[in-house]
């Protein structure tokens, strides 16, 4: 049996891991004949001739991803191939996604047992498996099959560095209103342990010769048992390799903090959101501007460098709020800055079929879209100081902005 896994088009090329789990899970059960494109590196021809002798084709689409992906599953299809669509905007929309006369199944959730399912001759329209609760016993992403070096030469050409992902954990406690991951990983958490984490760790370093680890999970430290232990092993074996992770401000306390600096975690990237108490109330992220404050100084102290996520377009936003948020930037003192404009995705809040059913996700991104307004400001209003902002902080602003703007 053939089987081809494929990521359309993307921004973010960590996404690849995802693929990188599943083929390593099917080889786990024999199934070895595994290829994988990229719509990043891969020109749609090579990815739709790759794919026509394929028997199972397995797409990982986000919203912005999802165009591409039926664009090249229409022309892959055939009347031998089964062709399946998961990841965040199939699980949120698996209905609609199945209206897609060229798809014959959607995996809603985790991948792993759900596409091993398919594979061994599953042909339900919509499969879902329970989640798996024991995540070491989920192999190491097959990182030789993604061809990861792909990444690390992008990398190391755009950053001077060969930089490589882990994900520690499945699932995310918090209810930001904004984010759709939930669609796929639910809100209750599960843990790698601190020895599976730093076992891999440690293999891609080697492996790959990585310069900078990140940790591509939607936040780390919420089992902080779970990461004081890692970094006390990491210090142990003597890895110096350097890392950086997404964490929550009020995630960072006293104990944690040194224990990662130890462990030489070089960089944190703070969903800071706003410097509006109203505002922050209204996401759903368990902080304070005054914890903000806080940590902010504390991590400056201790020479982490500092990444703060800013976010334009909550419903009741005003001029006044995007103003208290740049205030808030000009105190705390970010080494890196990131303006967003809420998208509506399938599987946030904000997702309406009635007004988002036919909208060309491809073109909306967490940096841009035409779509986003306020009760009190228009989309043309929240773009302008998108701008405004962009060209203020443009010492600190963020290599993927600075590109958008470009």
């Amino acid at each position: 049996m053939k089987i081809a896994l494929v990521q359309p088009v993307s921004f973010h090329t960590w996404e690849a891991l995802s693929a990188g789990y599943l083929a390593a899970y099917l080889k786990k059960y024999g199934f070895n004949s595994i290829e994988f494109y990229s719509g990043f590196f891969d020109s749609d021809e090579e990815i739709i001739s790759g794919c026509k002798n394929a028997d199972i084709i397995g797409f990982s689409c986000t919203s912005p991803q999802i165009k591409h992906g039926f664009e090249l599953a229409k022309k892959i299809k055939n009347q031998r191939n089964h062709i399946v669509f998961g990841g965040c905007h199939p699980s949120a929309l698996p209905d609609d996604t199945l209206q897609k006369e060229f798809i014959d199944a959607v995996v809603v959730g985790e991948g792993e047992e759900a596409f091993l399912d398919i594979v061994r001759g599953n042909r339900e329209r919509i499969v879902q498996r329970p989640y798996i609760q024991n995540l070491d016993d989920i192999p190491f992403p097959d990182r030789q099959t993604i061809k990861q070096e792909r990444n690390l030469q992008l990398s190391m050409k755009n950053y001077g560095k060969r930089i490589g992902g882990i994900f520690c954990n499945r699932g995310c406690p918090f209810s930001c209103v904004f984010c759709a991951s939930h669609s796929v990983w639910s809100r209750n958490c599960r843990f790698r342990s601190p020895e599976n984490i730093l076992e891999e760790f440690e293999k891609i370093v080697k492996d790959l010769k990585l310069d900078f680890v990140t940790f591509a999970d939607d936040e780390l430290g919420i089992n902080k048992e779970q990461l004081i232990r890692f970094c006390e092993l990491k210090i142990r074996k003597g890895i110096k390799t350097s890392w950086g992770c997404n964490v929550v401000a009020s995630t960072l306390t006293d104990d944690l903090l040194p224990a990662m600096k130890k462990a030489n975690c070089t960089e944190l990237w703070i969903g800071v959101e706003s410097g509006s108490p109203k505002i922050l109330k209204d996401i759903g992220k368990p902080n304070t501007i005054k914890k903000i404050k806080v940590i902010f100084k504390k991590t400056k102290d201790m020479s982490f460098i500092r990444r703060a996520y800013m976010l334009l377009g909550m419903p009741q936003e005003t001029f006044e709020d995007i103003k208290m948020s740049e205030e808030l930037i000009d105190e705390i003192e970010p080494d890196i800055v990131g303006f967003t404009i809420l998208a509506p995705y399938p599987g946030t809040k904000f997702y309406d079929p009635q007004i988002h059913k036919d909208i060309d996700w491809s073109i909306v991104d967490e940096y841009q879209n035409m779509l986003t307004d306020t009760k009190f400001l228009s989309n043309e209003d929240l773009r302008k100081e998108q701008g405004r902002l962009v060209e203020k902080y443009k010492k600190i602003i963020t290599v993927r902005q600075r590109e958008t703007y470009a």
